[in-house]
């Protein structure tokens, strides 16, 4: 009986199992044939939102859409057609592979997944892995999934995640593999903030260890754990270095920290004695525990997570020490700009050795506080001084850096030695309290009773507290740890009145006489000795023609100085030419001598370069002084430098003799903008040929080094910032920085040029102010445009047109906009949009660079570390370029489309001589005007093609090599118009010099 009865509960058991089976079996089928029925309203309706969908098919979700027995039914779906089967389709679907998770900052749960070819969306399931009755769905379009929100009931548990494909056309797929994601640990900054210490007179007690007194110490961190603070433990490290007053007797425990009165807050209590030892302690979070989760986090600290607390009477609050007041002494010989003037010169008698005189001395204050602190106030000590000895032992002294013999540079370095004080004087007119100065005389003391041609010394000292007045003692004999004095000597010959007026004009009478009587004969020997200068230069020309090499010796004063006869200057191989001259290609025999600061190493490999290409630029024969002493200035400018890898360095000089010849590197690739342009020329060829080089398997043969990458860009741009970098360090403003005024070589390295327009700003004032002269518009700031100001922070702005011209390869700024309208352009707030083929971070520091206000814009430092972060970011994948032809920055002549410079004919020898000839009687019959003569020959020579003589004379044929500058005329350069100009001969429109312009002002 009892075992029928059992028998008939199996039964009835396993009948309401399958029951059960039977009805979650038709609730999953309902849900496929929902999915199928959302693939197929996506497939057909496009733009048509997931939830829309949704919402559509709800119906298909019913578990009794078919009855349980009809298949048929079910592999339909109803009325969604047999051929998109549940059982036919599911397998013709991929299944979703590398589904990947974890959790984010704020602790929500992200999913990642490679897609499945012909998939519409993706369904995900999720949930906790211990629960599958609390499992999740999400339909979404792309391969991943963000911010999925945890309860806080779900946080400490394992996740498992599954995802399927579905199809409009294939339905839907299998699901994934389940992916479990361990539960999330808690996170705590390992930084630790110092909130109190705070001292207690109960006495602390350990077993081991006794202290009189307790000290407690409160700490705060941070968390953005969900579950709250309350369920943290938070667990420090807390460890001591060393203390002042070291004590062996006893072994000092370590502290244990609990919870804290606020949230977020842990203490602890140490013994007193390390406030009065003055122990010295590390601190930072070692190990986080969460309760509910029972989990644990181990903090990995950096060296600059750690924190460091020196324990002291000073920091400790109601502490018991006895408190002492600090008074910081004054500051003493530590100003600069020392000067003095005599008060009522005109009422001394300076014929009286003994008459009383007083002086104003001014200085420049003290510009380095200590401990926030600055002087209230000065007192100058002044008294009887000695000069330093100046004998061979002083100047062998270690700690004294002046040339042999130099006693002015040892007084400005040392000042002089004060053997007595006589007095003492204050800019303070009015002290309160002996406390705070009332009434301040800024950078100005009065010295009294002072005597003429003696020699005192004035020691300035800046009081930080009026309590403290201990000026330190002159009777030091250690010049290193001496204060030092300043030199105040009133010489009475500098003050006395003489007839200096009544001889000077009896010497110029004289002289005007001796001049009247001499000027016939003066003026006979001047026109000799102009007669004999043509003549030699007619000499040196003849053998110029008959490739006789010129020899000239310099003075050897100069280790720049070439000598004339070591540089080969290939006349047939013009690099560039403009109205300054020419640059011509040359050959350096032997090795350049350099500078005696060409102590870095690039420096001395280039002075190491022996029998090296150079370029050299040259000025014409015509040219007239201001050009000579401009382009002098640029040789001198140059030498100032230095040596950098992204300049183009200078080599050496000729400047003893003309013509003036500036040596500098060779750069085979000519200028930056025309070598981005030519391969923008050649990449939109391709591309009108319908050639994809960008794909790796395109099989037409292209040269490949005509293809340019935002990885090459990147690297260029990173180059020239960090040349820019150097010359704001070195304290030179460029002024024309622009991608024509940077030369490439070997391809793949950019170096800045063309310092023409350069200036050093450090000097006097932090600005350089022009006078005008055309200028380059397009790439100027708008407070250069407006005030002819310019600065580092200006450099800045047009290196962001450069990067603009970078990522154009070439690309005109502002098109469409004439310069004259730049100015209301930018003021208005407008600013060149993110070009094509752009990166976003790319244009964001090109960006930074416009910033209206100079003082918002970055330094070229922080410019070079952001472009370099990208370069090493990028991929060569994700760097190739597709230009869009139609935009109006890529409308630029390239090389084919500009117009040839006009040919100078060269005439033969024998020609060539008889115009020398007859154009050197010319000169000689009207020597008074010479000069406009000159010029006059000259462009009536270059207008007609008539043959004209330059700087040295070419060989037979005239090579060019390409390196043309677009005529400005036909280009959208950005030139403002002629100013009242401080460049001197500026030279023309339509000019070409590649390889190194004279004038920036020509762009």
């Amino acid at each position: 009986m009892l075992l029928r009865i059992i028998s008939i509960l199996i039964f009835v058991n396993s009948i309401i199992g399958q029951q059960n089976g039977s009805q979650e079996n038709q609730e999953g089928q309902g849900h496929l044939c929902q999915l199928r029925c959302m693939g197929s309203c996506i497939k057909g309706s496009l733009g048509k939102e997931l939830k829309t969908c949704q919402e559509k098919c709800e119906e298909y979700s019913n578990p009794h859409l078919c009855p349980s027995d009809d298949d048929r039914c079910w592999d339909s779906c109803r009325d969604l057609s047999l051929q998109r089967s549940s059982k036919a389709t599911r397998g013709q679907l991929g299944a979703v592979e590398n589904v990947t998770s974890d959790f984010d900052s704020k602790y929500s749960l992200e999913i990642f997944w490679n897609p499945v070819p012909n998939a519409d969306f993706y369904e995900v399931t999720y949930g906790p892995a211990d629960n599958p009755s609390a499992v999740k769905r999400m339909d979404v379009t792309e391969t991943f999934v963000r911010s999925i929100q945890l309860s806080k009931n779900d946080l400490c548990h394992e996740w498992s995640v599954q995802v399927q494909g579905v199809s409009g056309d294939l339905g839907v797929g299998p699901l994934s593999r389940p992916t479990l994601i361990p539960a999330p640990r808690p996170r705590v900054s390992p930084n630790l903030k110092l909130i109190s210490m705070v001292f207690d007179k109960t006495p602390f007690q350990t077993p081991n260890y006794e202290a009189n007194a307790t000290i407690t110490i409160t700490f705060g961190y941070s968390s953005d754990w969900p579950l709250g603070d309350g369920d943290l433990d938070v667990i420090p490290m807390f460890h001591m270095l060393a203390c002042a007053q070291p004590d062996l007797s006893q072994a000092v425990p370590v502290p244990d920290f609990y919870k804290g009165p606020n949230p977020f807050t842990i203490q602890a209590k140490i013994g007193a004695d390390m406030m009065y030892r003055r122990c010295k302690f590390i601190y930072s979070v070692q190990e986080v525990h969460s309760e509910k989760c029972d989990v644990s986090e181990y903090v990995h600290a950096q060296t600059d997570d750690f924190g460091s607390i020196e324990i002291n009477c000073d920091n400790v609050q109601n502490s018991d020490c006895p408190k002492t007041n600090l008074h910081p002494g004054p500051i003493c010989g530590q100003i600069d700009h020392f000067n003095y003037n005599v008060i009522n010169r005109d009422k001394i008698d300076w014929g009286k050795k003994d008459s009383m005189i007083s002086v104003n001395i001014s200085f420049a204050p003290y510009s380095r506080p200590t401990n926030d602190k600055k002087p209230i106030y000065y007192v100058a000590l002044y008294g009887d001084a000695q000069p330093y000895d100046s004998s061979q032992e002083l100047w062998m002294d270690p700690m004294v850096y002046v040339p042999l013999g130099d006693k002015v540079a040892l007084e400005t370095l040392l000042g002089v030695n004060m053997t007595k004080v006589r007095g003492m004087a204050s800019n303070c007119l009015e002290l309160i309290n002996n406390k705070f100065c009332e009434k301040v005389v800024p950078n100005s003391i009065i010295l009294t009773n002072l005597t003429m041609d003696k020699l005192y010394g004035v020691m300035i000292c800046g009081v930080l507290d009026p309590e403290n007045t201990t000026f330190p003692s002159i009777n030091v004999d250690n010049r290193a740890i001496k204060t030092k004095a300043n030199k105040l000597l009133i010489a009475s010959k500098d003050y006395k009145k003489s007839n200096s007026g009544i001889v000077i004009g009896i010497v110029i009478g004289v002289l005007l006489l001796i001049l009247a009587i001499s000027a016939p004969f003066i003026y006979r020997c001047y026109r000799n000795n102009k007669k004999r200068a043509s003549k030699l230069a007619d000499l040196e020309r003849r053998w110029a023609n008959g490739e006789m090499r010129y020899t000239d010796f310099p003075s050897k004063k100069d280790l720049w100085e070439l000598e004339r006869r070591n540089l080969i200057i290939y006349d047939d191989k013009k690099l560039g030419s403009g109205a300054f001259g020419a640059v011509y290609l040359g050959k350096l025999i032997g090795k350049a001598e350099g500078s005696k600061d060409a102590q870095s190493t690039l420096g001395v490999n280039l002075m190491r370069a022996e029998n090296c290409l150079v370029a050299v630029k040259m000025l014409p024969e015509y040219a007239d002084d201001m050009s000579k002493s401009e382009f002098l200035q640029e040789i001198g400018l140059m030498k100032k430098l230095g040596y950098h890898e992204r300049l183009v360095n200078m080599l050496a000089c000729i400047t003893d003799s003309e013509p003036y010849c500036l040596v500098v590197e060779y750069c085979s690739d000519g200028d930056l903008l025309h070598f981005l342009r030519e391969r923008c020329n050649y990449m939109l060829k391709l591309d009108e040929e319908k050639i994809d080089y960008t794909s790796p398997d395109c099989e037409f043969d292209f040269d490949t080094e005509m293809i340019m990458t935002v990885k090459q860009l990147l690297m260029f741009s990173v180059q020239i910032s960090y040349g820019l970098e150097y010359l704001a360090q070195k304290g030179f403003v460029h002024r024309d920085v622009a991608a024509r005024n940077v030369l490439v070589n070997d391809k793949n390295s950019a170096k800045i040029g063309d310092f023409g327009l350069c200036r050093y700003i450090y000097a006097e004032t932090a600005n350089y102010k022009s006078k005008g002269g055309r200028l380059p518009i397009k790439w100027m700031s708008p407070e250069a445009i407006r005030h002819y100001e310019f600065t580092t922070k200006s450099d800045v702005w047009s290196f962001g047109i450069l990067m603009f011209e970078i990522i154009t390869l070439g690309g005109t700024p502002y098109p469409g906009i004439q310069p004259d309208d730049i100015l209301k352009f930018l003021e208005d707030g407008n600013r060149i949009p993110q070009p094509d083929n752009c990166p976003d971070e790319f244009y964001t520091v090109m960006k930074s660079c416009w910033a209206k206000d100079p003082t918002e814009r970055p330094d070229f430092s922080s410019i070079r570390q952001l472009l370099a972060l990208q370069l090493e970011e990028i991929t060569d994948e994700y760097s190739y370029l597709k230009l869009d032809g139609g935009r109006d920055y890529y409308n630029v002549p390239y090389r084919e489309q500009e117009k040839p410079e006009n040919e100078i004919t060269i005439p033969p020898d024998s020609v060539l001589e008889e115009e020398l000839i007859e154009k050197s009687e010319i000169i000689e019959d009207c020597e008074s005007t010479k000069k406009s003569k000159i010029i006059e020959d000259t462009e009536i020579f270059a207008k007609s093609q008539t043959p004209f003589r330059p700087p040295i004379p070419p060989r037979a044929s005239e090579l060019t090599n390409g390196w043309k500058k677009p005529d400005l005329e036909q280009n959208d350069s950005g030139v403002s118009i002629e100013l009242d100009s401080d460049q001197g001969f500026l030279p023309g429109k339509g000019k070409s010099n590649a390889a190194f312009s004279d004038d920036s002002s020509e762009v």
